[in-house]
């Protein structure tokens, strides 16, 4: 496959993982998988907390694709695992960085990282929508009568409160 194709369909996969991360967090990380996630909601306690293992088997999964696309001349999957690890080092670095600031380096500003911090935040305090992370979609409705605690008027939603968090039950739908 040539370069201008193989940059298509990575740039699909990309795109496509929105829906997948959406699909994942909303019905296995507030389903099946919150004995993990659930610590994500809880306030933290250390460096690492049990929902870490998400992007661990996340990882897995993308390096067995590249695992497969290298051992036979399968430069299709080789497009689609790029993709797929873009969009995961994307997710990294807006949610671990941008939104929770868990390294020490400033966080980017702009128009797009704070509608992103701010969508994330009413995640953590209503434990429903949004569940996409790149995309997030609120209503405006939604976003009118469900106030953010966390928030610093002068700087924006730069860290979310997590001290507080009401208790996002799998299934629930704020």
């Amino acid at each position: 496959m040539s370069l201008v194709p193989g940059l298509a369909l990575a740039t699909s996969s990309f795109l496509a993982m929105e829906v997948v991360s959406y699909t994942t967090h909303r019905y296995v990380m507030h389903g099946i998988g919150w004995a993990w996630h659930h610590s994500h909601h809880a306030p933290p306690h250390a460096t690492f907390e049990r929902n870490d293992w998400f992007p661990v088997c996340f990882a897995a999964v993308g390096f067995a694709l590249f695992l497969v696309a290298s051992l036979g001349s399968f430069t299709t999957l080789f497009w689609i695992a790029s993709g797929v690890a873009a969009y995961g080092a994307a997710y990294a670095f807006v949610h671990d960085v941008c939104i929770h600031r868990r390294l020490s380096v400033a966080p980017p500003r702009g128009r797009y990282f704070e509608w992103l911090r701010a969508a994330h935040a009413c995640h953590h305090e209503f434990g429903g929508e949004p569940y996409g992370m790149l995309l997030p979609v609120l209503s405006r409705r939604f976003r009118a009568s469900h106030p953010v605690r966390g928030r610093d008027r002068d700087r924006g939603p730069d860290r979310l409160d997590r001290s507080h968090p009401r208790d996002p039950t799998p299934g629930s739908r704020a």
